[in-house]
């Protein structure tokens, strides 16, 4: 009478984050065949070193069928010996990805999954957050591109990464008058729109019409004022006092948006 083969293995790991991958080592004794059941596929062979990797996750039992070479066969099952977590999957969304130095403040939605703990980066130099929906203020940083980068960890430590940029921009800032008095006196002699900030002085375009539709001055460099003048080479006169319409047209740093603002301007001599 043959003995029962005497079936142990030992897997070098037990837990961890999917995809895990076990290495399982045979100490069975007076084994010719082997046969490994995981759970997750196919079942394995081989009475030396095996390898299963556990994509999703849960707790798997393991057995190992061993037969020996007159056909003696014995069999050991390990209840839930390997245990994988799944993956967080890290994920959020900023309130507006677009920011103006007036308006930098940013609130964030936090879309993770499997996760319990969070670390937020938010690209500017600043501390970092763990709250789970931080809100943040980029007032005061210099305009530009800033990575925000969120670091979801499950209860047992697996880890995802997720980013996402926000741009500050300049504020759109400028002003137009709405009177002037070209009676050259050094003082208001002009009609010309103040920018202070915001826009593309190269794509820039503004157009003064009279009551009756007729375009009297027209201008593609901001720095130009109207001095009231009306005609070119030797017929420049000046127009009569009153409203006259003007229209600009300009680009936004922002993002390239075209913008048309139309007004009255007063003369007064």
């Amino acid at each position: 009478v043959e003995a029962s083969p005497s079936v142990a293995f030992t897997p070098d790991v037990t837990f961890g984050c999917a995809p895990l991958t076990v290495n399982f080592t045979n100490n069975s004794v007076n084994g010719s065949t082997c046969v490994w059941q995981m759970g997750t596929s196919s079942p394995l062979t081989g009475c030396g070193t095996v390898s299963n990797t556990f994509a999703a996750g849960g707790c798997y039992d393991i057995t190992l069928t061993v037969t020996s070479a007159n056909g003696c066969i014995s069999t050991l099952t390990a209840p839930d010996l390997i245990c994988v977590e799944d993956q967080p999957i890290a994920a959020f969304s900023p309130s507006n990805s677009q920011l103006t130095e007036l308006d930098a403040q940013v609130h964030f939605s936090n879309g993770s999954l499997n996760a319990t703990s969070y670390v937020w980066d938010f690209g500017d130099s600043s501390p970092t957050s763990t709250a789970v929906d931080p809100d943040h203020d980029y007032e005061g940083v210099e305009i530009g591109t800033y990575v925000v980068t969120l670091i979801a960890t499950s209860p047992s430590g697996c880890i995802d990464t997720a980013q996402s940029v926000i741009q500050i921009y300049e504020d759109l800032i400028f002003y137009v008058p709405n009177t002037f008095t070209p009676d050259n006196d050094d003082y208001n002699q002009t009609f010309q729109p103040i920018f202070t900030s915001g826009f593309d002085p190269q794509d820039f375009n503004m157009k003064i019409y009279n009551r009756w539709g007729e375009l009297v001055f027209e201008t593609n460099d901001a720095s130009i004022g109207w001095d009231g003048s009306y005609g070119s080479g030797g017929e420049i006169t000046m127009v009569q006092e009153g409203a006259y319409t003007w229209k600009i047209e300009f680009k936004t740093t922002k993002n390239d948006a075209r913008k048309m603002v139309v007004g009255h301007v007063n003369i007064l001599k």
